[in-house]
């Protein structure tokens, strides 16, 4: 029976036939097992009580409690933090940027396309669908194909349909335009030290920047903007989409900008800039020992603080895990531990560790790749791509043995304005294509030398030296777009994607291509534009087929040599078959219809230039040497004006040149302000390389400015291979007095613009006074004996109203489309250098952009008849003068004779240096009198190679500068 206590009673039954002695046993062995068992539950009873006690006692700190939540909660981020958000392309997938406002509307097909699909130009006509910013399908295009009820159609008519381009390094809304320094946020120095990895990129957008739109009209549809690179670590940056006021109100709001708008922030793609060599190590003055040192140091620092962070993790896991006694043991793993480790400012640094940052590092030299990946692999971080790397083309294999895929974004051409940019080579995509290394095109976007609405010629210049056509359409579409890891949404013409596509005029890496549409999540970024500029590049009616330009023809080192030998002779005769164009103004030219045209060089002059039957004879056939050209074209040799050309080889470093000219000083002191080029120019090295690949042969170059008003004189330069000082290489010695009016002529004795002009007045009224003295510059300049140049931007009419007598030329000029007539009336020519500029300074906040979106600047100005002249400011791209001037002939409707004018004969004529005709006795009666240049393929749509370039003394400069192994 029951007891009291609720246990069975231990006694035996009363009629148990069990022995006495058992019983007595079997009752002991009851009684222990029973006090035990009383123990036991009174224990565990005790056990319980004390245990709700205890997390009664930590459950009353509230504190303790949320201390371990939240940093559970960051635990449980970090180990989540990448991989949540869909990255597989979908034909019904959302586009979360798009909305039901301001969004694409309808359905729009573009039918009728030549297509790109970010791999590969596709065989046929395809039709592209896209709806809500996603494209919905890509289809062959059949000629009976009904029209899609509601849909806006577009018709192609063949033209070239590509995604939108991708921007992997662009500084634009860091740096808007017009550029002023209340608005420039690109790095963050010098305070906080070489190391700022916990700034924002984001942090200074200015979502205003007139740069989004022009950007966008070049058919830049994505930008990765980055911070500067100040710093060795320089902080966040963000991708953009480049739509100005995406959002549904139409307001400048930076978060609608970014291309992961609407997903959540931990599903968001974080990148990491960082930057080595001459740019921290100048600004900060350290070395590059001591600025790896610093990163090492710092990342270190970064690996402690993610050690204790994973223990602490780690322990908070096995305790959200237990099921017995939690609160207790939390209360005394915080006692012991402490909250979880945590620093702001290694947050980031953090993040690179554990790989959730795309990496992308600013590098030029080989050295440096060495020692920035030496340092990231010993603390495990795998950057995606270098970033300029001019000179990885010289360690592709490195490169990739050490880091697998890593991208290269470079330029295409820019190059030579620093010691680690010296040896960049035109060559430099092809050869790292050519070694599996995948290949981008980027911007920079710093000014008018890297303006990112050009970014599709930067592919067209690469695809020119080498680069083959997909891999060159690829290299600013879905490489960028995969480096970037947004390659499942962006940089490809395929249903799923974003519907971010351009229409072109012309096959994209065609020189002067420019887009006809633009969408941006299936918007139409450009609009209506002007009927002027619609007419030339919105006349979608059938253009045929649509093919990329040549590569440019090389020649090996071996056959240079057996062709060139005997031009050496200055009394060599030569004669060149396959002539298809002429573009000199010479009578010499056969008035007989042929297709290929025969040139004879005798002695160094054009004796004849026409068909087989007119130029060929017995003696001609068989005494002189024959170069059969396939594509030959002559042209009159190019001039490169206002270049640093035989006056400073590297830009950033004075001992290279011959020093600038200062700021201080009377102007008006002649003999101490005034100084002269030809005293202080050497010839060769990089930048004639790529001035003689050019086609050009002659160069006018001013002393170095170093602000204030006087400039200096000029001289005109030889650039041939074999020219010396002392021997032609100085074609004239004073060419023209150059003077600067602006703001980058304000000095000691001009500390205003206004000051300027007054002092220009008054050196002028000083030259006529001193008219007699023929020794004297301003007497040459004020009387016009010698050209005036004044590089300026807007309006000096009145000077030479007051002035009559000057033979003012303007440079630079981007104010001179507004006052076009005026200076066509006045007779001031114009060497215009902003024909694809842009607003990028205050002075320049007017200028002009170009097509699609305005009229080209040099059409205004030969309408207005000006006569015009085209230059270009950098070295480095001095090569692709003859493809300025297709640029500006394309729109301004120019014959290619009068558009490779522009950077050659007009420029002479400019500056009174022109030739004529000279009459000398011999097979025609008349010789052309002037450098002219024999080239294989056409030089305006850089497909040429100079063949042989002939100066007007009958010596020959050149003859095949670029072979197939050629630094360029």
């Amino acid at each position: 029976m029951a007891t009291k206590s609720g246990i069975l009673s231990l006694e035996p039954p009363p009629y148990s036939d069990a022995q006495p002695s058992t019983r007595r046993s079997l009752r002991r062995r009851r009684r222990l097992v029973g006090t035990l068992l009383l123990i036991f539950v009174a224990g565990f009873t005790t056990l319980i009580h004390l245990d709700a006690i205890g997390d009664f006692v930590a459950r009353s700190a509230p504190t303790t409690q949320d201390a371990f939540s939240k940093g559970l909660d960051k635990c449980y981020e970090t180990r989540n933090r990448i991989g949540q958000n869909d990255r597989s392309p979908s034909k019904d997938r959302q586009n979360l940027r798009w909305n039901a406002i301001t969004g694409q509307q309808s359905l729009i097909v573009i039918k009728n396309a030549t297509l790109f699909d970010g791999e590969y130009t596709l065989e046929g006509a395809f039709d592209i669908a896209f709806e809500s910013g996603i494209i919905r399908s890509v289809t062959p295009t059949t000629a009976n194909e009904e029209a899609i009820d509601g849909a806006h159609v577009i018709n192609a008519y063949g033209r070239f349909v590509t995604p939108g381009l991708v921007d992997m390094h662009s500084h634009h809304l860091l740096l808007p335009f017009p550029g002023l320094s209340a608005a420039s946020d690109i790095s963050e120095r010098p305070l906080m030290g070489p190391i700022t990895p916990f700034v924002r990129a984001l942090d200074a957008f200015k979502p205003y920047d007139p740069a989004i739109k022009i950007i966008a009209s070049g058919g830049v549809t994505s930008s990765l903007i980055l911070p500067g690179s100040a710093n060795i670590v320089g902080g966040e940056a963000y991708v953009v989409k480049n739509l100005p006021v995406p959002g549904e109100d139409g307001e400048p709001v930076v978060e609608e900008l970014l291309l992961d708008h609407g997903l959540p922030e931990t599903s968001r793609q974080r990148y990491l800039k960082m930057a080595c060599g001459e740019n921290p190590k100048n600004i900060y003055h350290n070395s590059r020992l001591g600025l790896a040192w610093l990163l090492r140091e710092h990342l270190e620092q970064a690996q402690e603080l993610r050690e204790r962070q994973d223990a602490w993790c780690q322990a908070a896991f096995d305790i959200e895990g237990a099921s017995f006694s939690k609160a207790r043991r939390v209360s005394n793993f915080l006692d012991a531990q402490g909250k979880r480790p945590d620093e702001l400012k290694l947050e980031t640094s953090l993040a690179l560790l554990r790989g959730e940052l795309n990496i992308n590092v600013h590098c030029y030299e080989p050295e440096d790749f060495e020692s920035m990946l030496s340092v990231l692999h010993e603390f495990g971080v795998h950057p995606q791509a270098f970033h300029h790397a001019l000179e990885a083309w010289q360690v592709p294999e490195f490169l990739k043995r050490l880091e697998e895929n890593i991208t290269i974004a470079t330029f295409a051409e820019n190059g030579l304005f620093k010691a680690e940019a010296y040896d960049a080579n035109l060559r430099g995509g092809k050869i790292l294509n050519d070694h599996g290394l995948p290949v981008a095109f980027k911007s920079d976007h710093t000014g008018e030398g890297n303006f990112a609405k050009y970014l599709a010629y930067q592919a067209a210049v690469a695809h020119s030296f080498g680069l083959p056509e997909d891999k060159s359409l690829q290299s600013v579409t879905s490489i960028p777009a995969r480096s970037i890891q947004q390659g499942h949404r962006i940089g490809y013409a395929r249903a799923g994607y974003d519907a971010d596509l351009v229409i072109w005029d012309d096959h994209p890496l065609q020189v002067g291509a420019t887009p006809t549409k633009v969408f941006i999540d299936g918007r139409d970024v450009l609009g209506a534009v002007t009927n002027s500029i619609e007419s030339k590049i919105n006349n979608l009616e059938a253009v045929g087929v649509q093919k990329a330009p040549a590569v440019r023809p090389t020649i090996a080192e071996e056959l240079k040599g057996h062709i060139c030998a005997s031009t050496q002779n200055p009394r060599s005769n030569i004669v060149f078959t396959g002539i298809q164009k002429v573009l000199i103004d010479t009578p010499l030219v056969s008035t007989e219809d042929v297709e290929d045209y025969v040139l004879v060089v005798e002695d160094g002059q054009i004796t004849c230039l026409g068909g087989e039957s007119a130029c060929l004879s017995e003696g001609i056939a068989g005494g002189f040497m024959k170069i059969a050209l396939e594509q030959g074209y002559i042209t009159p040799g190019l001039v490169a004006f206002g270049n640093k050309l035989g006056i400073q080889s590297i830009p950033s470093e004075g001992s290279t040149g011959d020093g600038k000219t200062g700021s201080a000083g009377d102007a008006l002191n002649e003999e101490k302000r005034v100084h002269f080029a030809k005293y202080g120019v050497h010839l060769h090295g990089r930048a004639f390389t790529r001035a003689r690949i050019g086609g050009i042969t002659k160069a006018v170059t001013a002393p170095l400015f170093g602000g204030g008003i006087i400039q200096g004189v000029s001289v005109g330069l030889r650039l041939g291979e074999n020219a010396t000082i002392l021997d032609g290489g100085i074609w004239k010695d004073d060419v023209a007095l150059h003077l600067a009016v602006g703001q980058s002529a304000k000095g000691d004795d001009t500390p205003t613009v206004s000051s300027g002009i007054e002092r220009l007045r008054q050196l002028l009224q000083a030259g006529q006074i001193a008219k007699t003295e023929s020794d004297s510059v301003y007497a040459q300049a004020a009387n016009g004996s010698l050209p005036l140049v004044v590089e300026a931007y807007n309006e000096l009419i009145l000077v030479k109203r007051d002035f009559p007598s000057i033979n003012l030329i303007i440079y630079g000029g981007h104010g001179a489309p507004f006052i076009a007539k005026p200076l066509a009336d006045a007779g001031i020519p114009v060497i215009l250098t902003g024909n694809r500029g842009g607003p990028t300074s205050w002075e320049k906040k007017n200028a002009l952009v170009g097509p699609p979106q305005t009229e080209p600047p040099a059409k205004i100005l030969l309408e207005a008849g000006v006569l015009l002249g085209l230059a270009v400011a950098s070295d480095s791209k001095v090569h692709g003068l003859a493809q300025e001037g297709r640029w500006a002939g394309k729109y301004a409707g120019l014959s290619d004779k009068q558009a490779i004018a522009l950077v050659s004969t007009n420029i002479d004529a400019i500056l009174g240096t022109s030739t004529t005709l000279d009459a000398h006795q011999g097979v025609s009666g008349q010789h052309y009198k002037g450098d002219f240049v024999v080239w294989e393929g056409d030089p305006l749509r850089g497909e040429g190679s100079v063949v042989l370039a002939i100066q007007d003394d009958g010596k020959i400069a050149d003859c095949w500068p670029d072979t197939e192994d050629a630094v360029l």
